[in-house]
């Protein structure tokens, strides 16, 4: 049963991006428009997810949801937390790699709403990566990063890679570390589904300005925590 609910609802959120990708396109004209689309998107598959799989979640620490410009830095277990973030937050940007800009309709509205970043590139994708993180705090926008630069097993943190510390220090903006345990319902590679409640939960923000070092020590602690655990003192 939780195996035929998956592949239902992969269906469904590849009809929704469809339907809607298509439908509305008029709206990459403008921004703001493509960003309230991709919100309602992720709402609607949020929605879905809750209807097919049996799967909803919580979220703690709405206190440190930041409502200006910021980094938002996230640990990657599953695609739920990149749908979950857009549904989230006011203003977001999601650092993507560029092969993502290859799915057809998808790629469209994440070319326009989105970061892509060719992570082939080397140093001039780190260069890339600090010139759009000055842009999009410049505008208020929250951009979002998972360090850890791919998808890893829950329960674990994988190495932190170094263009988290080049958006800080280009920033010069607080860094809200998110922790989650999607992992543990959203599997993969498999993409099987199980029913549930993911806890998605903003910690406090990292002061700007702090020594590289410092703050990626501060980073890595943050995103160890458990989702439910309590606050440290």
């Amino acid at each position: 049963m939780i195996a035929a609910r998956s592949y239902l609802f992969n269906f469904y959120i590849a009809f929704v991006t469809g339907v809607m990708g298509l439908a509305l396109l008029p709206a990459l004209v403008d921004r703001r428009f493509a960003r309230a689309i991709t919100t309602l998107w992720a709402k609607v598959v949020l929605a879905g997810l809750r209807i097919i799989c049996g799967l909803s979640f919580r979220v703690l620490g709405e206190e440190n949801i930041p409502r200006g410009g910021a980094v938002v830095a996230v640990n990657h277990q599953s695609m739920w937390e990149t749908v979950a973030l857009i549904a989230l937050l006011s203003r977001p940007a999601m650092v993507l790699k560029k092969e993502l800009l290859r799915v057809p309709v998808y790629g469209w509205w994440a070319a326009r709403t989105g970061v892509p970043i060719d992570r082939s590139a080397g140093a001039k994708a780190l260069r890339r990566l600090r010139r759009e993180t000055e842009r999009h705090i410049s505008r208020g926008d929250q951009i979002v990063v998972f360090p850890e630069g791919t998808r890893g097993p829950p329960g674990g943190l994988g190495a932190l890679q170094p263009g988290v510390a080049g958006m800080y220090s280009a920033a010069a903006a607080p860094v809200t570390p998110v922790v989650h345990n999607s992992g543990e319902f959203w599997l993969h590679p498999s993409g099987r589904k199980s029913p549930g409640s993911v806890t998605i939960r903003f910690l406090p923000a990292i002061p700007p300005n702090l020594p590289r070092r410092d703050f990626m020590r501060a980073l890595e602690a943050a995103l160890r925590q458990k989702p439910a655990a309590e606050s440290p003192p």
